[in-house]
């Protein structure tokens, strides 16, 4: 439901700020385009985030509703379309990173309501996360420019990865709406006891940082994880690098060091993981095997292609 949808707003104008070659008029935000995953936010969410639009002088609001997140990047090109100054994300990780896929590059302003399980993106860009704080940073002047990543086509924002990580999202996927974050971690206890290296090869900006076994590889453009975790404390989304992990633990003892290395932020001294950065990645599996973009399954696959995207992607807060 859209109302008085307009044409596209000026995004060269010079009323605004400019952060990372878009004028941004962050003074006047009148049409908001609100992506909502009707299945992740509560209808008492949705009614907040109105309210304080609302009341902050927000005159025409667009809502889109989803009951996937991969509809998102539909439902934020149709804002974008529609003229919305800024595009607000109601979901989870995966809602966002499908509307990021249409935002990234677009000058279009993200903003995110967190109502998922992980919600890695707020979290490691320190974002507001009520919907009074939310309408608080829409309206007004902060905007940082972070850098977007993709990976076979796809947008991710966060991390993507292969082996481990991907088996152990898969095992949680059924539980996760019930148990939340137990149901990662009993997930990733079982994958620990099971999981067994597979050969593969990586490379990173055409440099050969891997040829053997494995049991997982990260790519990773925000590292912080929940629990106080970094799975890769130098990735910074606004340094225009990717931070690649290729895993080699295997065994619950020696996913136990890992994960002990990763909450004292010792990874590079660990034994089990190699670190490499760049800006084009490219993994090569002897097989098809399941990989995930910011927290979801995307399918398999045999060869994944990761490239960056700098400072594409506007977010609010």
């Amino acid at each position: 439901m859209s109302e008085r949808p307009r044409g596209p707003p000026d995004r060269a104008g010079t009323s605004g700020r400019r952060a990372g070659g878009y004028a941004l008029d962050v003074r006047s935000v009148e049409h908001v385009g609100i992506v909502l995953h009707t299945d992740k936010t509560a209808p008492s969410e949705k009614r907040a985030l109105q309210r304080a639009l609302r009341e902050r002088g927000v005159r025409h609001l667009s809502w889109l509703p989803i009951d996937r997140g991969r509809r998102a990047t539909k439902a934020a090109r149709r804002a974008v379309a529609e003229g919305a100054d800024v595009v607000v994300a109601c979901g989870g990780d995966g809602t966002v990173r499908a509307a990021s896929q249409a935002l990234a590059g677009s000058g279009v302003p993200l903003a995110v309501l967190p109502t998922g399980t992980a919600n890695l993106f707020v979290h490691g860009l320190d974002l507001p996360s009520s919907a009074a704080a939310v309408a608080d940073a829409v309206v007004g002047s902060t905007r940082r420019c972070v850098d977007s990543a993709t990976c076979n086509g796809m947008a991710f924002n966060v991390m993507a990865g292969t082996g481990f990580d991907a088996a152990l999202l898969d095992a949680a996927e059924p539980t996760k709406d019930r148990w939340g974050t137990l149901a990662y971690l009993r997930a990733g206890i079982a994958e620990s006891r099971r999981v067994a290296p597979f050969p593969l090869q990586v490379r990173v900006d055409d440099h050969l940082v891997h040829d053997g076994p494995a049991t997982g590889v990260l790519v990773a453009n925000i590292g912080r994880l929940r629990a106080g975790i970094d799975a890769l404390p130098d990735a910074d989304p606004q340094d225009g690098q990717l931070d690649v992990a290729v895993i080699t633990a295997a065994g619950a003892r020696a996913w136990m060091s890992l994960m002990s290395s990763a909450v004292l932020h010792r990874q590079r001294r660990s034994a089990h993981v190699e670190i490499a950065r760049g800006t084009d990645v490219v993994v090569d599996l002897a097989g098809k095997r399941r990989f995930e973009l910011d927290g979801g399954v995307k399918g398999k696959a045999r060869r994944l292609e990761i490239g960056l995207r700098p400072s594409a992607l506007v977010v609010c807060g």
